[in-house]
């Protein structure tokens, strides 16, 4: 299955929430991202290698200078003579020895960049005139600068007979490149995907503004940043006036280029839109005239037109579609009518038909508080699924439909699996559907310096069913779902706990105070909750408090008992040290109090317990009990601050001593009682025979 990350100053990026504001969630369309949209207008070109770009758009094609010092060795070295050239015909005797063919290139290169087209134009076509074989690494490059010549030579100042003559030039010389890549030659400068651009140039001076449109869009389908750029601009003019919107309403590709632009650009919660209310009342009164039926990416509209709160208009235009941004639309038309059962049928229908891979970008909400989503449209329409399924009490539905959304809407997912689902549901649902890895994982801990990095969900989702069950004192099934040094650790807790269980005061101290240090130093793997109020999804580096649940449609009272029921305790930051603390003072209850490790154990309680907001009274609960029961030792003035190792050794000793010395001491108080017993038996048996002998001289 495919699993489904505004940056701040100084702070972390923190994703959308669904959850946080469900009436938002439901009734909000999302926009989506111009790049997405401008790269789909049209399907890419067969044949052809995509742009190589980064991440971030940055072209990581060779530059000329590499692929030629690559090719040629000590030998570029007469390259850069012919360039440094002054005339064709130095430049010419500057190359002798090399192959024609580069020779060719680099002596009309020299000309190009010189201005002298007559002499460029004469080495490019002299190169074209060679062999098929011996012109296969410049001859593109020849074709590419040939066609840029020719561009120049189409414009207004132009004689219209020369200005169609350079137009064909160029349109064939691209048109060349691209078919001499498609069929198998080395395009490594990304000349191919280049000369769409170039050609468009050529259709935007002859005023085919549907001719460059189209011609961008294939550059921008092979994933050209430039191609999306120049989408753009185009864009932007058919928003400038009255008869731009009637020209982009003439041509499909035209019509699809300005839906793109409506839906991604015209923010209504974004001031910085680009799109002025009157330019977008002017396309949509456009859009009205038209005839759904024969309107190009008519889904995309309707999209537009709900956002800008023209229902409908929405609900006319998404019904001419099966795409999956119409059923979304309806889904949330079907929502503001209240009927939540034909929502959810329009939901299930968008999220079959969005394909899981498909990917918008990312975009940072203000209407969610500036925070920072990856808008792959399957798992929003998932996660929206899931927050319908939750406001109608389905929790286990809402479970499996954030799960599917992954790690874009984890926050969300977090919540429903730690406070809404039972521990049992919660269980049966992981063990049905996020089966173990098969390899064993180790997972870092939140002092680790690679905490930041991204975990898969599902290992997320066993991890906190694993504290869940923790938390809940089930130790025989909470470790199966750790990864493999967590496991570990959960192990060495678990048998200190059970180890706690014995007769032995010593012993059950000792097991106790090594159970507080795992829970104090591995506390957050091993209990820690996801959100509040622990926060181990940011490693407990940022407080994270859960909204207050209010009543209301979309939240019912039993999700809101369930929250009660599973709520941490203690509900604060860090709640194991509290645990851990305990674990100390416990240890400390099977301690002889005049040893040096009851005042240890008890001085570690205080200061694991540290000094978060309300711990001072803990902290000082834990001191009066040292001052009330235990001896001087060295370190109290700095209790809980500095504290040695308990002396569990020393502590047996003294437990072994004060226990004879108690013995002794009953003894010594219980002789006088002995002997005054001897003395009142004695007495009662001469009383006795004394009895015994006077009645039988009686019976004499």
């Amino acid at each position: 299955m495919t699993l489904c990350g505004p940056t701040l100053a100084c702070g972390p990026s923190f994703p959308v929430e669904l959850l946080s504001d469900r009436k938002q969630t439901l009734t909000h369309l999302i926009d989506g991202t111009f790049d997405y949209e401008a790269s789909h207008l049209v399907t890419p070109p067969a044949g052809l290698p995509r742009a190589s770009v980064d991440a971030y758009g940055y072209d990581l094609s060779p530059s000329r200078e590499t692929v030629e010092k690559n090719e040629l060795g000590e030998a570029y070295s007469r390259v850069e003579a012919m360039r440094s050239a002054a005339t064709d015909a130095e430049a010419w005797q500057a190359g002798e020895g090399l192959d024609e063919e580069i020779r060719l290139y680099a002596a009309g290169a020299r000309a190009f960049h010189a201005g002298d087209d007559d002499s460029a134009r004469a080495r490019f076509e002299a190169l074209l005139a060679l062999p098929p074989s011996a012109q296969a690494r410049r001859g593109i490059w020849a074709r590419y600068n040939l066609g840029r010549m020719a561009v120049f030579g189409v414009g207004e100042e132009v004689e219209p007979e020369y200005s169609d003559r350079s137009a064909a030039t160029a349109i064939a010389a691209f048109q060349a490149v691209r078919s001499a890549v498609a069929g198998g030659t080395a395009d490594p400068l990304g000349l191919a995907v280049a000369s769409f651009g170039e050609e468009a140039q050529v259709a935007l001076r002859r005023n085919d503004l549907a001719g460059a449109v189209t011609l961008y869009a294939q550059q921008a389908a092979l994933g050209s940043p430039g191609g999306r750029a120049s989408l753009l601009i185009l864009a932007r003019r058919l928003f400038a006036d009255d008869a731009s919107v009637e020209v982009a309403m003439a041509h499909p590709v035209l019509q699809k280029l300005a839906a793109a632009y409506l839906y991604t650009r015209a923010g209504l919660f974004d001031e910085a839109s680009e799109v002025t209310e009157a330019a977008l009342a002017r396309y949509l009164a456009a859009v009205e005239r038209i005839d759904p039926a024969s309107l190009a990416g008519v889904e995309t509209f309707a999209a537009a037109a709900y956002r800008a709160g023209r229902f409908d208009l929405a609900a006319r235009l998404s019904i001419r579609s099966d795409a999956p941004l119409a059923w979304w639309v309806r889904a949330k038309l079907a929502l503001r009518d209240g009927r939540q059962d034909l929502a959810a049928e329009a939901y299930a229908k968008a999220a079959a038909a969005f394909p899981a891979s498909e990917d918008w970008g990312s975009r940072i909400h203000p209407e969610y508080g500036y925070r920072d989503e990856t808008l792959r449209p399957q798992c929003r329409v998932n996660g929206e699924r899931g927050v319908l399924a939750l406001s109608r009490g389905h929790y286990v539905e809402a479970l499996r439909l954030f799960h599917s959304a992954g790690s874009v809407y984890w926050l969300d997912l977090a919540r429903l699996a730690e406070r809404v689902v039972t521990v049992d549901e919660l269980k049966q649902f992981v063990d049905s559907n996020v089966p173990a890895p098969a390899v064993a994982i180790a997972s870092p801990a939140p002092h680790d310096d690679v905490w930041w990095l991204e975990r898969h969900p599902d290992l997320q989702l066993r991890a906190l069913l694993g504290r869940r069950l923790m938390r809940a004192g089930r130790y025989d099934e909470a470790p199966a779902y750790f990864s493999h040094n967590v496991k570990t650790v959960a192990d060495q807790y678990i048998a200190a706990r059970r180890a706690a269980g014995t007769r032995d005061r010593i012993a059950a101290a000792r097991a106790l105070f090594e159970a507080g240090t795992l829970l104090r130093r591995h506390g957050m793997e091993m209990l820690g909750a996801e959100l509040s109020p622990d926060a181990f999804v940011f490693g407990g580096s940022y407080a994270w408090d859960e909204p207050a649940l209010v009543e209301g449609p979309l939240v019912q009272r039993g999700e809101m008992d369930r929250a009660a029921a599973s709520r941490v305790i203690p509900d604060s930051r860090f709640h194991y040290r509290r645990l851990a603390a305990d674990l100390a003072s416990q240890a400390a209850d099977r301690l002889p109090p005049r040893s040096q490790a009851f005042a240890a154990t008890l001085c570690t309680a205080a200061r694991w317990i540290g000094h978060a907001e309300g711990a001072h009274e803990q902290r000082q609960a834990y001191y009066r009990r040292y001052l009330r029961e235990g001896a001087l030792v060295n370190f109290a003035g700095s209790f809980g601050e500095t504290c040695p190792a308990p002396d569990f050794d020393g502590a047996a000793r003294r437990l072994r001593a004060e226990q004879w010395a108690a013995i002794k001491r009953q003894v010594r108080l219980a002789i006088p009682v002995v002997a005054w017993g001897m003395l009142a038996a004695g007495v009662a048996i001469l009383v006795w025979r004394w009895q015994r002998r006077r009645v039988a001289r009686d019976r004499r």
